[in-house]
């Protein structure tokens, strides 16, 4: 699975420069991997997880420990964020609960509703990351993906006006280098101005 396998990291051009981006689930094997990612490319990186022992292990980006159910702790972290400069969040949480429907729609709308002044203030970015299920007839998970792009689709549309994109990559078995270039040309805006979208790799 995506969440276990990703730690090679390639040096990618600085398309990220000056952009900062909160990693929300950044202890998972591919957060780890995306992070040092981001931080290679320029970004300024916040890690966001429940584990602070384990944020602690990141180097390069700045640690940020999520007390309480991760839709509550996002409203309160991104009350505390107010209006100061972020250009994305990096959504992994399906990785680390892909069978937790309910969950992910919330955790989704606690990024919304948490950073809104933030990411409206920069025409910033939500970009959720979901791996297709191991097992074909594994439903519970299989049904994440299509729950999360109903929801983003909804709220792509209304958000439209402040700016704010959301974009969902659905990932395969073995796809973890064109997920992570993907993540990367998304949150640099170099594949165009998409919003409400499912990348399939």
């Amino acid at each position: 699975m995506l969440d276990l396998k990703a730690e090679i990291v390639t040096t990618p051009k600085l398309l990220l420069q000056g952009k900062r981006i909160i990693v929300l689930g950044a202890c998972s094997g591919f957060g780890r991997s995306i992070t040092r990612a981001l931080g290679a490319s320029g970004a300024q990186v916040v890690a966001a997880d429940a584990n602070g022992d384990a944020l602690k292990q990141i180097k390069g980006a700045v640690p940020l420990t999520l007390k309480g159910t991760p839709e509550e702790a996002l409203r309160r972290v991104g009350r505390a964020w107010g209006e100061a400069r972020l250009d994305a969040v990096l959504n992994l949480m399906p990785l680390r609960h892909p069978d937790k429907l309910d969950l992910n729609v919330a955790v989704l709308q606690g990024i919304v509703q948490g950073f809104m002044p933030a990411l409206s203030a920069c025409e910033g970015q939500i970009l959720t990351v979901v791996a297709r299920p191991e097992q074909a007839l594994d439903v519970g998970a299989g049904a994440l993906a299509p729950a999360l792009v109903s929801a983003q689709a909804a709220l792509a549309h209304a958000l439209r006006r402040d700016g704010i994109t959301l974009n969902l990559i659905n990932v395969g078995e073995g796809a973890i280098t064109p997920a992570r270039a993907a993540v990367v040309g998304l949150l640099a805006k170099s594949l165009g101005p998409l919003t409400g979208t499912e990348l399939r790799l």
